[in-house]
């Protein structure tokens, strides 16, 4: 009974921990000075809690393991090759890697631990707040507020989870979570349907195509998943066309009107123009800061200096905004833990694992056309390390049922 208790305070402390770094970093805050004040006291209390966190389990933390010291190296890598540029961003990226690095650790104290309690909180937290943005869209369908300082060429309208693509992320995200606690331990098929429906209203309601076709592919994998047998045949088919289709779209983007099958695809399947809403033109301009700084980019830059390079507020592309930001260091290296994680999850077969690699698939399709949340890119890495945990645990449970059964 004692064990049973210190088990529900233990997923309520590590509740509220999440419910502290996911809230700050994925709620649209209005800019101004009172909800600046607002973010800063609550990043305050992240290093309050990171120490809380840290020191009781300093032990733990110092057993370093290969993927923990992976994504820290390259952080440090990445900002250093920042603040040796010229860059307006600020401290904001050093709080960005600590919301990573507490994830990292709260993977390390509670997810190894109990996979099972660590992945519901992740689903109660998502399916929340993705019930509360529905019920606000409906009460505020033009928006919750307007970024009056927006100075980007896309919608300055924000809604709960800031503009439309990151509101179909926290979507995306909540359905994965769900999806992995339902196909591993058997609940929440109910809460999985409705997670589906109303995800998918949402983002169709807001526009954003990327995140519905996201959405639309996640639901057939959870359909069809039973034929999904040979995942790494899966997988190497995967990044053949992935990479076809970034030198294709990305790096020889603006000669794609003269190829023909190309054209047909796009605006006859897709109902797209083939710039993708002008995004071939701020690769086109991408391509070519880049190719005059390959190694290093240019560091991570604010939104003024995105619209004066390259036409836009943004890359739209994961990998073109690691080639700027990071040069070729950055995106071989991250390839490197996005292989690690993949590996190590496929380490173990189980359809849970599959489902999570099959998934960062979709999310890396997303990625095509939108640079999201670099906090959560992390995260769903991080669920992907981590789902080896998953069959293990499930399986010690078992095991332990049938040794008290058998006391008895």
């Amino acid at each position: 009974m004692q064990k049973d208790i210190h088990s529900i305070s233990y997923n309520i402390g590590q509740f509220l921990i999440c419910f502290i770094i996911i809230g700050v970093t994925i709620i649209s805050f209005p800019t101004n000075g009172f909800s600046y004040a607002i973010v800063r006291c609550i990043q305050a209390l992240e290093l309050l809690v990171f120490a809380a966190l840290l020191i009781p389990h300093i032990k733990l933390v110092m057993k370093f393991d290969k993927y923990n010291v992976l994504v820290n190296l390259w952080w440090i890598i990445y900002l250093i090759n920042t603040f040796t540029h010229p860059t307006e961003v600020g401290i904001t990226p050093l709080f960005t890697w600590m919301n990573v690095a507490l994830f990292l650790l709260i993977g390390k104290v509670y997810w190894k631990e109990n996979m099972r309690g660590s992945l519901k909180c992740l689903v109660v937290i998502f399916s929340i707040l993705i019930y509360i943005n529905a019920i606000l869209l409906i009460m505020f369908p033009e928006g919750l507020w307007e970024d009056p300082e927006w100075i980007g060429r896309g919608s300055s309208i924000r809604y709960l989870f800031g503009n439309q693509n990151q509101t179909g992320l926290v979507c995306f995200f909540a359905i994965t979570t769900q999806c992995l606690y339902t196909f591993a331990y058997g609940k929440g098929k109910f809460n999985l349907f409705m997670l589906l429906v109303v995800s998918l209203t949402s983002v169709i309601f807001l526009g954003s195509m990327t995140s519905a076709i996201g959405i639309v592919l996640l639901t057939l994998y959870i359909l069809l998943h039973r034929i999904f047998k040979h995942p790494k045949v899966w997988l190497t088919v995967f990044a053949i066309l992935y990479v076809a289709a970034f030198m294709l779209l990305i790096w020889y983007g603006k000669d794609i009107e003269q190829v023909k099958w190309a054209t047909t695809f796009i605006e006859g399947t897709l109902n797209k123009d083939t710039t993708f809403s002008k995004r071939t033109v701020i690769w086109e301009h991408a391509v070519e800061l880049i190719k005059k700084h390959p190694v290093t980019g240019y560091g991570i830059q604010n939104v003024e200096w995105n619209d004066e390079n390259l036409e836009g507020s943004g890359t739209h592309n994961l990998w073109v905004m690691f080639l700027l930001s990071g040069g070729m260091l950055s995106c071989f290296f991250f390839i490197f833990i996005v292989i690690y994680a993949i590996r190590n999850a496929l380490s173990i077969k189980h359809k849970v694992t599959t489902t999570i690699v099959m998934a960062l698939c979709i999310l890396l399709i997303m990625s095509f056309f939108e640079a999201y949340t670099i906090i959560y890119i992390f995260l769903f890495l991080q669920l992907v390390y981590y789902s080896a945990c998953i069959p293990s645990l499930e399986q010690n449970d078992l095991t332990e049922k049938e040794n008290a059964e058998l006391s008895k």
